[in-house]
């Protein structure tokens, strides 16, 4: 097969034979296979509530990098409803060659929790990711509050976000997070946690007590390194039968 033949289209992510090779490791996990992991996930977990959200990769690394505060306001804080979401789960990746997709070499997450006002770093390899997770959360720390509209002189409509509430900005703190055991399995850790959160929220809602931090160091081990891709594979392959 081609590797640019496309083997599953889901939602609005695009899979192609090349990453499904990449899936079959051992490599390092690309941004089509995350973004459809957390297109799942949300699928799956949260199509009722609407109250988590799992920002895509490249939406993530956009927020990183743009200098136009105002273009990430209303083009994506906006559409993506930041003001309603009790959770919100951003990629961190590593990556400098902004002119390049992929070219990264370790992913973390970044999870803000509106109840903590907080944003976690889950770093499979410690210290690794802290500066571009802080990077992240510096560029986004702002716009977990609620959206303004006002009007300049010439008449045109802007988007301004007030204050989360009346707490303080969210603040970082690093999490305790499952250590990797070789040097190509992060994303793998990424999708785990996430998987971790989505499922301990959808019991939450249920009226099941708990914390989501706990269930992520409770059920988040090294032995994913062994399992995870074949289940991703296994489940690409049952949503191609569908």
């Amino acid at each position: 097969m081609d590797d640019k033949e496309i083997v599953l289209s889901y939602k609005d992510v695009v899979l192609r034979v090349s990453d499904l090779n990449i899936l079959k490791g051992p490599c390092y996990l690309n941004d089509q296979i995350i973004d459809f992991y957390f297109a799942y996930l949300s699928s799956s977990y949260n199509a009722d509530a609407n109250d988590i959200l799992l920002v895509p990769p490249s939406t993530s690394y956009w927020f990183a990098n743009c200098q136009d505060q105002q273009s990430l306001v209303n083009d994506f804080v906006e559409p993506l409803k930041f003001s309603s979401k009790k959770l919100i789960l951003f990629t961190v990746n590593d990556n400098e060659d902004f002119s390049a997709a992929e070219r990264g070499t370790h992913w973390s997450l970044l999870v803000y929790d509106r109840s903590q006002n907080y944003f976690l770093h889950f770093d499979s390899l410690p210290g690794m990711h802290r500066y571009h997770a802080l990077k992240l959360y510096k560029a986004v720390k702002g716009f977990m509050g609620t959206a303004s509209e006002s009007s300049s002189k010439d008449g045109a409509k802007t988007l301004k976000m007030k204050a989360v509430g009346s707490a303080a900005v969210p603040f970082f703190k690093e999490a305790k997070t499952p250590q990797q055991t070789n040097g190509f399995d992060c994303g793998l850790y990424v999708m785990a946690i996430a998987e971790v959160i989505c499922l301990w929220h959808s019991c939450e809602r249920n009226g099941n007590d708990g914390d989501w931090l706990s269930a992520v160091e409770r059920e988040v081990n090294a032995y994913l390194e062994t399992t995870m891709r074949g289940e991703v594979l296994k489940l690409i392959e049952d949503l191609r039968k569908q």
